[in-house]
């Protein structure tokens, strides 16, 4: 009897102790006020480019002065070959080279604005009424923008949806909630009200594509538009 006794009392110790991670996982509720800084802040241009000078695929380094330089390619043949004369072939005809498509990496946008998403920003079922636990975040997010991002002049608020509901509900609710997370930060943390824009995305970017009704979709987006 006293074996089973003992058997049941460590079962539970071990179950306690699996499930204290957990706790605290569930404890620290969202992002610190340090990580919504570093989220926010915009990459300074020295460093946007990824590699601070130092020579990136494609490129050759001078034996004289060791500067990176492009190495040729089939971009800059033909661009070179388009400055020179057009020749003709034999049926009299002008040759003239094709326009060599630009790359992919090229295209990208490299000034993608600094952003935060925050999923624990909740509010009630079919309302723009910010829950209780919501309180923390919107204090660091509060704390963050007066102090380490002080310096930031202009800050996007998005409202986001599930695919719950007609599109016009979803569009509309979702700015409300925008709208309350800026008046949080605005009555309560005193962030001034003309560094702050929000809008309402509605369903219309969900974090999970694949279900649009999931729970991730429905968050607030902070976006540094000075960044």
């Amino acid at each position: 009897m006293k074996t089973k006794s003992g058997a049941i009392v460590a079962a539970a110790v071990c179950l306690s102790a699996l499930s204290m991670p957990l706790a605290a996982e569930a404890q620290s509720g969202g992002p610190s006020q340090t990580n919504i800084e570093k989220s926010l802040r915009p990459i300074p241009s020295v460093l946007q480019g990824g590699h601070q000078g130092l020579p990136t695929a494609g490129s050759i380094a001078r034996p004289d002065t060791g500067a990176a330089v492009a190495a040729p390619s089939a971009q800059s043949r033909n661009e070179a070959d388009a400055d020179r004369p057009t020749r003709r072939n034999r049926a009299g005809s002008t040759t003239v080279s094709a326009a060599h498509p630009r790359s992919a990496a090229a295209a990208a946008d490299s000034s993608s604005k600094p952003s935060i998403s925050i999923q624990n920003i909740q509010f009630e079922f079919g309302s723009a009424k910010l829950k209780p636990e919501s309180i923390e975040t919107l204090r660091n997010l509060g704390n963050a923008l007066n102090q380490g991002l002080d310096d930031q002049k202009l800050f996007l608020i998005e409202g986001h949806t599930d695919a719950v509901g007609t599109r016009a509900y979803n569009l509309e609710l979702s700015r409300l909630r925008a709208q309350a997370v800026k008046e949080f930060l605005v009555n309560e943390m005193a962030v001034e009200a003309s560094r702050l824009e929000v809008v309402g995305k509605g369903s219309a970017e969900p974090a999970n594509r694949r279900n649009p009704y999931a729970s991730e979709n429905r968050r607030v987006v902070v976006v540094n538009e000075a960044g």
